[in-house]
């Protein structure tokens, strides 16, 4: 059933879009993926990209441990993790572009009336370094990171927070991924899920259990997104 024809931004204000941010708002994962090589080279730990992408869309204190086999102590994760990311920081602050349709989308959501959320395992720093570089912040009402909540993707933890931090009921949510992690995780919050493919890389097992599944962001607009929630 699609109501798109009643929709407007004063029936649209009870219901919000929530964003993961690498892989959909921008592609990262290589800067990821160079700065976990890096980091393991430097640490003298075994790394190899079948197990980055194994856990790609995770909290970093749980890639560690499935990465590398490091289960602590504690302040040995966090200073592996630390590290690897100010590699990643160094190399985004020279790369960062976002996605094709992604800030087009971002604006026209808005402007249409939804609420919008970011809701990303990544540590809060990254967050806030890509919503400066892409110039964010105008269409965004919350920012939610992995390192805030309990539990990480593919706990709904991420998603109910951005959702309770917008005032907006799970049942009214639709999630942005691009990670089998990601759609599991807006699934078991009660969410509907986009999942965005990866250029050039093939489907991860459990991406076509999203509600709908996109090339790219080009390819998402209001009226799919009024349809998937049924606004």
């Amino acid at each position: 059933m699609t109501h798109e024809a009643g929709a407007t931004p004063s029936t649209r204000a009870s219901y919000a879009v929530i964003w993961d941010v690498d892989g959909v708002i921008i592609d990262s994962a290589d800067q990821h993926r160079r700065a976990w090589k890096q980091m393991a080279e430097e640490q003298g730990l075994p790394y190899s990209d079948e197990a980055f992408w194994a856990s790609f869309g995770m909290r970093n204190a749980d890639v560690i441990p499935r990465m590398f086999g490091v289960h602590g102590p504690a302040d040995r994760i966090t200073a592996l993790a630390n590290r690897k990311e100010a590699i990643y920081r160094q190399l985004l602050a020279a790369e960062a572009t976002a996605l094709p349709g992604a800030r087009e989308l971002m604006a026209a959501l808005h402007a249409a009336g939804y609420h919008q959320a970011l809701g990303s395992s990544a540590p809060e720093e990254n967050i806030r370094i890509i919503v400066t570089l892409l110039e964010l912040t105008p269409f965004l009402d919350a920012i939610v990171s992995g390192e805030t909540v309990t539990h990480g993707k593919p706990a709904p933890d991420i998603f109910l927070a951005a959702a309770a931090r917008l005032g907006i009921e799970p049942g009214h949510c639709l999630v942005l991924e691009d990670a089998p992690a990601g759609v599991a995780a807006a699934h078991a919050g009660g969410m509907r899920c986009i999942a965005v493919r990866r250029a050039g890389v093939p489907d991860a097992p459990g991406i076509e259990a999203a509600d709908y599944v996109a090339d790219t962001l080009r390819d998402v607009d209001v009226a799919l997104v009024d349809r998937l929630l049924e606004v």
